[in-house]
């Protein structure tokens, strides 16, 4: 199963790190108006998928949408809790989902690690969501190792595999939301 969610996934995983914020992190030239834009981006995302994922799956506490909405607030930064059309039909797509939000704990930490060396950003307090946290990247260990040892059917590895693209999809969408700042 991670196999092939990564090889169905790869192309959309590549556009998407081009396509969003993120990257001006990891080159130091964020601004702290950027940063809020990425992190509500994040927040209509990861809420969206995370609600529709906990319908089958249990979810690593904290969530990430957890973790963002403690940022945005020590930002002082508003937000609601809307949600994009995304929905999930069953457990192999909930896997397929729960793929792309877990995984995204590996660039999550390597993005904490070069949140501290951006110049606009050094008056934020620790970050929770963009941190050097190595319990998403324990979550995402046991949840990759649990795609290794369950055996899926072709059906539930098909289904997983379009949710999982849906999914980036919906990253997409969100990132490219505009939303006003505080």
């Amino acid at each position: 199963m991670l196999n092939s969610l990564r090889e169905a996934t790869a192309d959309l995983h590549q556009e998407l790190e081009k396509e969003n914020l993120a990257n001006k992190i990891t080159d130091h030239t964020i601004t702290l108006k950027e940063y809020q834009l990425l992190m509500l981006q994040n927040l209509l995302a990861y809420q969206t998928a995370e609600a529709e994922i906990a319908k089958f799956l249990d979810i690593s506490k904290p969530s990430k949408t957890e973790l963002i909405k403690k940022d945005l607030d020590a930002m002082n930064q508003d937000f609601d809790n809307a949600v994009l059309n995304f929905h999930v039909n069953n457990k192999a797509e909930a896997i397929g989902a729960a793929y792309v939000i877990m995984g995204s704990a590996m660039g999550g930490f390597v993005i904490g690690r070069e949140l501290k060396k951006c110049p606009e950003l050094k008056s934020l307090p620790k970050q929770h969501f963009y941190a050097e946290d190595r319990e998403g990247v324990q979550s995402w260990n046991g949840f990759s190792k649990m795609l290794k040892s369950h055996p899926f059917s072709s059906e539930e590895i098909s289904l997983a595999q379009e949710k999982a693209k849906e999914t980036f999809e919906l990253f997409a969408v969100a990132y490219n939301r505009d939303f006003s700042l505080a």
